[in-house]
């Protein structure tokens, strides 16, 4: 893994990377220059000293040849006051040395007290009939001199050495002069080098200072920033190509958000459970459809360790065998709750883009209404087989009976045993009605209803006259409460069937000479219809399942009351479709009531 943090305060500035080293090169050229300067002057006044001593030497030399042909008796302090006349004139030093090494002439010292000069390097090459030179310091002057020294020959012979000299420190003088001119001239260069170095490295990063600056833009997230171009065609094309490259980001990141959008609202929007898990086993991305089976929002379930908010044992094996494998398989699993979920469970294997096994995916299909339909189907199949079997039997019965019976049966007989075939009949074409009834309730879905503003009590009287018959047989008394003019938006066949089923209940279930109580009132946003009887109630344990088909209390007493147990179903179903609820409060042998409440 790369180390993405950088200490910048170790790091300089590229003005201070190029700055020093420029001026450094500067420095170092121009300190070159001026030792190279100084030694050439040097050399070029050493040599003119050189050739111009020697001039003099040479004539000195034509002099002293002269002189030493003429033979006098004082001949060596001739030569000597003759080194000095010259020494005067030409402030030069001269001076005169026999191939002995004995000093005759000195423009300067006395002759006497000189010593002998045979080691004398110059007068050395002069014996040999060369001209001497020598630079070094003379004890007897007490400077820095130049020695110049030719052999003054007589009859093929060396007679004498002419020697002439002169002070260098005038050299080193003049030297130092022109070095000092020269490090001035070097120091004000270095400074106008160094101004000159500046100002060019500033101007040079400058721009990649503002394209730094525009490249930290960049990496804040704004990439719609873009980088002027510098006159620099190097730089320009960087920020050319800079540009583009934020540009085509900017273009990928928005393609990516949109992506990702859209890819999270499919997510949202799928009932099905989505879990993707990485080899480490972290929730790497879970949509609010599987979160909500861990009772947890989805952000708090990222990045946690699945067999960590897995809870069900069940669930955890199945998550253990889909990351041990590389095939998917599926599998059912329920959760226990208030409301037992149950679940199929799909896995496959994550691959990257390198094929390489990155995680599993882990999908989650509801399919407790669906186990709960086929139940419900197959208990329908077998209550309506069931419904329909009871009363066929009794009527294949009497039928096998009557035409078994002999013509001295009693006509009575027969009659007492067609009323029988004909009930049950009568059974089978409600209980039929009945399912023709909620089987078209089911299919409006609630699409089909037929909303009108309707006046309550008309609709609920309505009810009471369709129930007549079976209120006149029990002789029982119907006590309305219903505010007049109460009009509310429904649809008046459904909702008179509904309340005309509820009645129905109420008078078969409730005593002779019995009363049943219908009140009607507004409550809040909502119309509230009570049908209470006051029959022999509900236990509670019923009380949940009652408008289930087919479900009945006491079976034999609905039987005998001729109830389908398709009633309350149908009324549900109307209600549902109203956006009401209906629910029943009942006490066993103190009655029941049950409660419709419609938004208006």
């Amino acid at each position: 893994m790369i180390n993405s943090k950088i200490n910048f305060d170790k790091k300089k500035k590229l003005v201070w990377q190029i700055f020093p080293l420029f001026l450094i090169v500067i420095i170092l050229s121009l300190s070159f220059v001026a030792y190279y300067s100084t030694n050439y002057f040097k050399t070029f006044f050493i040599e003119t000293f050189e050739k111009e001593l020697t001039v003099r030497t040479k004539l000195l030399q034509h002099s002293f040849n002269n002189l030493c042909k003429s033979g006098e008796q004082n001949q060596p302090l001739y030569i000597d006051n003759y080194c000095k006349e010259i020494g005067q004139k030409t402030d030069t030093r001269v001076t005169v040395i026999l191939p002995s090494g004995v000093v005759v002439g000195d423009s300067f010292a006395n002759i006497k007290t000189m010593e002998n000069h045979m080691q004398r390097p110059e007068i050395r090459q002069a014996l040999k009939r060369e001209k001497g030179v020598s630079i070094r310091y003379s004890s007897t002057i007490g400077k820095n001199m130049m020695y110049i020294a030719l052999p003054v020959v007589r009859n093929s012979v060396v007679a004498a050495v002419v020697r002439t000299s002169v002070s260098v420190s005038v050299i080193d003088e003049k030297i130092k002069s022109i070095r000092n001119n020269i490090f001035a001239a070097l120091l004000v260069s270095i400074i106008a080098a160094a101004v000159a170095g500046l100002y060019v490295t500033k101007r040079i990063t400058r721009p990649v200072e503002q394209m730094k600056e525009g490249a930290l833009q960049f990496a804040k997230g704004n990439l719609n920033a873009r980088l002027a171009a510098p006159d620099t065609e190097e730089l320009s094309q960087l920020a050319v190509t800079m540009n583009q490259m934020a540009q085509n980001l900017d273009e990928k990141i928005e393609a990516f958000k949109n992506r990702s959008m859209e890819l999270e609202a499919v997510q949202a929007s799928m009932q099905e459970g989505v879990i993707a898990i990485d080899q480490d086993e972290k929730i790497i991305t879970i949509n609010d459809a599987a979160a909500k089976v861990f009772d947890l929002s989805a952000p708090q379930l990222k990045n946690r360790y699945i067999l960590e908010v897995a809870r069900n044992i069940e669930f955890q094996k199945f998550i253990e065998k889909a990351l041990a494998t590389h095939k998917p398989f599926d599998d059912n699993i329920v959760v226990t709750r208030d409301n037992d979920l149950i679940l199929n469970i799909h896995s496959t294997v994550l691959y990257d883009s390198l094929k390489n096994r990155m995680g599993t995916l882990i999908i989650f299909y509801d399919i407790t209404r669906m186990k709960k339909l086929e139940t419900m189907h197959k208990d329908f199949a077998s209550n309506v087989s069931h419904e329909l079997k009871t009363p066929l039997t009794t009527i294949k019965g009497f039928v096998e009976t009557i035409q078994g019976m002999s013509p001295s049966n009693s006509v009575k007989d027969r009659e007492d045993f067609l009323k029988i075939i004909e009930q049950n009949v009568n059974r089978m074409i409600d209980l039929i009605n009945d399912l023709l009834s909620l089987s078209r309730l089911e299919r409006k879905e609630g699409t089909n209803i037929q909303f009108e503003n309707q006046d309550m009590e008309t609709l609920i009287l309505a009810a009471v006259n369709t129930c007549h018959t079976i209120i006149d047989k029990k002789n029982i008394t119907i006590n309305l409460d219903c505010p007049k003019d109460l009009i509310v938006m429904l649809d008046p066949i459904l909702m008179e069937q509904a309340i005309t089923n509820l009645l129905d209940n109420a008078v078969k279930y409730s005593d002779k000479a019995g009363q049943v109580d219908i009140t009607v009132s507004k409550k809040d946003e909502a119309v509230e219809i009570v049908v209470k009887d006051q029959g022999r109630g509900i236990n509670r344990e019923h009380q949940s399942r009652i408008f289930n088909r087919f479900y009945r209390v006491d079976r034999a007493r609905s039987r005998q009351q001729g109830g389908t147990g398709l009633g309350l179903a149908i009324v549900k179903h109307i209600i549902q479709y109203h956006n009401g609820k209906i629910e029943v409060k009942s006490q066993r042998y103190k009655g029941s009531s049950f409660i419709i409440s419609i938004p208006v």
